[in-house]
Parts: structure tokens; sequence; C-alpha cells
């Protein structure tokens, strides 16, 4: 007789392929191909090689000027430089990367035959200070978005890179630099046929319980509590979240998560959990999840339970990450599946630690 944990593998995975199913009517009817870049085809080869030239002195010692600030890129394929503008990004990396975060802006005109075409913004998380552990960093937050992909693909898709860059200004370079580069959330709606959404706040009723609950269950596997999926404090939802969905009706609406530079399994050593929760240390875990979607949880549960393996050949899969680093990240990652597992656990944890 199958042991209980291959039951319960089963049962997930059939339970993962029923919601998927059940998912796609609620998506856009007419979706777009991904543009080239972020392709599922080619988001697993080699990381591109960039060069990319611009004040750079300027961009990093002006702390009161985001930007524009024009510039060039180079890689091979391009019979000559893509003209694009750079800027700041980003708050809290920008007070303390030496190398904050930026955007690339094109022309879609200009890019149009290139890897780059369809892209009118591209994010970039970069290196933000020198040394082997800052390329951890990258390398974890990179693979904190590579797990919300296998769970979703209602999700930031990303693309590693390395870059050179070139001062425009000073003839000086620095790099290869490893980086990765984060798909739009106009694509990401285009994907699904669905519109990125503008609006100042919303309720958790706005939100539905299934894919809300594998939004947080995810927050809560990687240690993340640096979110909000209802409103930011700049006025603009969301707080490291963005939503796609119809934009008329409101009806769906998904929030998207990024930025998990202050998680803990990225676990950067400036990042600290707001204050007023009931947690020291970003590698505590604290579930942030509505009641409300508290009947949308047993079905996201099995839906993540059903990828576990996938999860787990993602991270054996990352050959830039330090072998150190990879087991911590294992057990961090054993630890949540310990609870999710187990119903007692996932009891105490997650369902009744909800928000009402």
């Amino acid at each position: 007789m199958p042991s209980s944990s291959t039951r319960l593998a089963v049962v997930g995975a059939l339970i993962g392929l029923v919601l998927l199913v059940a998912m796609a009517p609620a998506l856009g009817e007419t979706p777009d191909p991904p543009v080239p870049l972020f392709d599922e085809s080619r988001l697993h080869d080699e990381p591109l090689a960039l060069e990319i030239s611009a004040p750079w002195r300027q961009l990093r010692r002006r702390p009161d000027d985001e930007g524009p600030f024009p510039a060039t890129l180079q890689m091979d394929g391009l019979a000559s430089p893509l003209a694009l503008s750079v800027e700041k990004r980003g708050v809290s990396r920008q007070q303390v990367c030496s190398m904050p975060p930026i955007r690339l802006r094109f022309d879609e005109e200009q890019v149009e035959g290139t890897r780059f075409e369809g892209n009118r913004s591209i994010k970039v998380v970069t290196h933000c200070q020198r040394g082997g552990r800052y390329e951890q960093y990258v390398v974890l937050e990179f693979l904190a978005y590579r797990l919300y992909s296998v769970l979703t693909d209602v999700s930031f898709r990303v693309r590693p890179v390395t870059i050179v860059y070139s001062d425009s200004e000073r003839g000086r370079s620095d790099g290869p630099r490893i980086a990765f580069l984060i798909e739009d959330d106009r694509l990401v709606g285009n994907r699904h046929g669905l519109d990125k959404v503008d609006i100042d706040e919303i309720g958790p009723s706005d939100l539905p319980s299934v894919e809300t609950s594998l939004f947080m269950l995810y927050q809560y596997m990687i240690g993340n509590v640096d979110f909000s999926p209802l409103s930011a404090t700049d006025g603009e939802c969301c707080h490291n979240a963005k939503l796609i969905g119809d934009e008329s009706t409101l009806e769906p609406l998904y929030a998207v998560p990024y930025d998990f530079d202050s998680s803990g399994w990225v676990d950067t050593e400036y990042a600290a959990p707001p204050e007023g929760l009931p947690i020291r240390d970003v590698r505590q875990r604290l579930f942030r999840g509505f009641c409300r979607h508290n009947d949308g949880l047993p079905a996201a549960r099995q839906q993540i339970l059903a990828k576990r393996e996938a999860l787990y050949r993602l991270l054996a899969d990352e050959s830039r990450l330090s072998r150190r680093n990879q087991s911590r990240a294992e057990r961090y990652l054993e630890d949540f599946f310990n609870t999710l597992a187990d119903d007692e656990r996932f009891e105490r944890a997650i369902t009744g630690r909800c928000r009402s």
C-alpha cells in the first residue's frame, strides 16, 4: 500500500493539474506570445553578455537625480549599439548600494528585429556592491523569481545576464558583473490576455482566494514580509506587487510579486523586518495571508506540494550558487515543506495566523 506521503503527492499532483485547467478560462481570451527576450524556451540559455555605456558616475553620485541618462547597449548579434536610456530605481537599495538597481528604456521601433523586440522598459537587478557575497544575493533573488514561475505562470519571468558597465564620460569600465532582467508587468498581462492595472488600493475581496493563497504561501516559503498586495505608501498599489487583470471590471485581478532582497531566502546583510511585526530576523517566517482567502489555502497548498521536486531541481541546477548557499537554501526550503505537509503545523503556522 502506498505511504501517506506518496498518496499526498499523488493527490497534490492531481489537484495542481485541476487548478491549472480551472485557472485558464479566468484569464484573458486573446493572449499575446511572449517577447523574444522572455520566451520560455530561451530562459534557461547561458546568461546574455551585455555592455552598457552610460554616465555611470553621475548616475551613482547624484542622489536626487533619478535620470534618465543617455546610454547605448552592445551585445553579440547587434549590427550597431542600441540607443536607450537608463535610470535608477528602488528605494532601500539606493541607500545601501554603490550600484543601484536600474531600469532600461527603449524605443520600441529601434529594437525591432533584435533580442529586445517588444520591450519598452526592463528592470535590472544589479550586483549592488562588489564581492562574492553580493553576487550570491543576485543569484538567490533570481532563483526567488524562478521559484514562483514554477508555481504559476502569472509571474515575472527573468533572464540572467552579465553586464560590463562602461562609463561614457570617463572611458573606464567595470565588469562583467552578474545581473538579471525582469519582464515588464505590461508583458506579463499581455501573455495572459490581461491588462496592467493601475489603481490606488484594493481590498482582499477583490482578489481570488486560490491564486492569492498561492501568492501568500509563496511569500511565506521565501520568508518575505516586505510586501502588500492591497496598497502602497506612495499611493499607487501595490508594495512590491503588481496587479494584472481586466482593467474595466477588475475581474479577474491577480497580484504578481517582485523584489525579494528583504526575504529570508536572500538574507541580505541590510535586510530587517518592518517594525511592528512579531519577528526579529528576516529568516523567521510569518504568514501574512488574509482570513478571507482561507478557503483557497487547501488547493494552493496541494499545488505547491505537487511542485516540490521541481523546486528542488531548480535549486540544484543553479551552478552559480555556492555550495554553502545551496545547502542553506535547501534546508530553508525543507523547513517550509515540513510545515506544508503536516496538518497540525500548517494549522498553527498558516491557517491560524491569517489576518482578518
